[in-house]
């Protein structure tokens, strides 16, 4: 490493912490939580802009992400354990600005490569690559927490043995009558669904693209096999609960997350004429859609 890439690393280091302590001090005085999480797009889009012009290549991009994930992710857990505290609160706004300070800069290189007809940049599949293993990693603590340490259950009681157990959306269904029969909120029940299926869509976006040469029904297997093996888990440790409508709601987001990879691919291989994950060296013959 040159004495170059070193200034300009430090650079980005500094940047990124200034950004960071920015958004914590925003988190902390202003209660309107759109507020930070506006400067905080605002803010991941310009430095995004900034270090790939400076330095003409992703891997700038690639620390400027990994640090602000990993130093917000830090702080979500901070303050999530010294609740409840008066003068900080934990909510769910954590949770969106760890995921923008990964999604921003993963979007604007994907789109910035996507248009880029030099090829100007250098290294974007390898920072494609560090990108989606290091949100693997991130999202693997996720399911550890949200299925094993603080797991959610659905929103009504446990059902009695019989078809409720095994006919999808049966008890859910059930619980969303008499939630508008009595005139009671839909919120959490909606919040519990949407939390599942946001578990479920990275499952099958990284699903597809890293089991992209196999075939189809050996991708569909482990699609349809980690999910079961979560609600199994459950089952046996008994954190949480297992149901049936679990599974088929994260299946949901299985299908979207597969469907998004198809979206990007496809604009990849419309407008840069080679597949998402393929070096920019590779011929127009070896393009997998």
């Amino acid at each position: 490493m040159n004495k170059q890439s070193v200034n300009i690393s430090s650079l980005v280091i500094l940047l990124s912490l200034i950004c960071f302590i920015m958004e914590v001090c925003i988190y902390y005085f202003v209660p309107q939580r759109y507020v930070v999480i506006v400067f905080a797009i605002a803010c991941s889009v310009c430095l995004s802009h900034f270090f790939l012009e400076s330095s003409l290549n992703y891997d700038y991009n690639f620390i400027h992400a990994s640090f602000m994930v990993i130093t917000s992710l830090a702080f979500g857990i901070i303050i999530y354990i010294i609740q409840p505290n008066q003068w900080i609160k934990y909510d769910y706004s954590i949770i969106v600005l760890i995921l923008l300070n990964w999604l921003i800069p993963f979007l604007y290189c994907c789109l910035r490569d996507l248009f880029d007809r030099g090829p100007r940049f250098d290294g974007f599949t390898l920072f494609f690559h560090r990108m989606s293993k290091f949100f693997i990693v991130i999202y693997a603590l996720a399911i550890l927490k949200q299925y094993f340490v603080t797991p959610f259950v659905p929103p009504y009681d446990a059902p009695s043995f019989g078809a409720h157990l095994f006919v999808p959306f049966m008890a859910t269904a059930e619980h969303i009558e008499y939630i508008i029969r009595t005139g009671q909120s839909l919120a959490p029940v909606m919040v519990y669904i949407i939390e599942i299926i946001c578990f479920g869509v990275p499952a099958g976006y990284f699903a597809r693209i890293y089991l992209r040469n196999r075939h189809f029904i050996v991708r569909l297997f482990v699609c349809l096999l980690f999910p079961f093996v979560l609600e199994l888990l459950q089952q046996v440790t008994g954190l949480g609960r297992c149901a049936i409508d679990d599974y088929v709601i994260f299946l949901i987001g299985v299908v979207i997350g597969n469907t998004l990879y198809h979206i990007m691919n496809g604009l990849f291989v419309s407008v840069a004429t080679r597949d998402l994950t393929t070096d920019r060296g590779h011929q127009q013959k070896n393009l997998q859609f």
